[in-house]
């Protein structure tokens, strides 16, 4: 079914890849939300029958952490040492931002300030959330990656298709 939807959208394989990063870190970002804030109430574990508040918080997560991807999508997807320097700035960028959105969100103004806070406190207290944190979003720079080399695949053709042949032969010898 899902293979069907996609056909008909007549995405490429890195708009594919992209569309799955955004997925992924969305409901990764969704469920670490939820996990904070019951942290954060006083609660060890997910509860059991979730409130609205519940539900926006999820949603409120999820969608931020869409917003913060869309802004930094420029830093994600570079080759080498410098394009996983980048993906490191990224990574700050995605967090902060989903931080600020998703405390303003919650709790209007003082959870501006308060979101990153209690992100990063969150972090420190557990590694764990925020290495599955850290490694959504470098899974998501290697998908974004995809994407990026398909557009310098078709951006090198093209170029190549405005030369004359003479030109091709002398400047593209192998």
């Amino acid at each position: 079914m899902f293979a069907r939807i996609l056909m008909k959208l007549h995405l490429t394989r890195g708009q594919k890849a992209v569309a799955f990063a955004y997925a992924a870190v969305m409901a990764v970002a969704a469920g670490i939300s939820l996990m904070i804030m019951s942290a954060v109430n006083g609660g060890t574990a997910i509860p059991p029958e979730p409130t609205l508040y519940d539900n926006w918080i999820v949603l409120v997560g999820g969608l931020a952490a869409g917003v913060a991807l869309y802004v930094s999508r420029g830093w994600l997807g570079g080759r080498g040492a410098l394009g996983v320097a980048r993906a490191g700035v990224a990574t700050i960028i995605v967090t902060c931002v989903t931080a600020i959105l998703t405390g303003l969100l919650v709790v209007p103004f003082y959870g501006a300030i308060a979101g990153p806070v209690i992100v990063l406190s969150e972090f420190a207290a557990n590694p764990v959330i925020a290495a599955s944190w850290v490694g959504i979003l470098f899974a998501a720079h290697m998908l974004f990656g995809l994407l990026r080399h398909e557009q310098e695949a078709v951006a090198h053709v093209s170029a190549l298709s405005q030369l004359s042949a003479l030109s091709r032969a002398n400047l593209y010898r192998h």
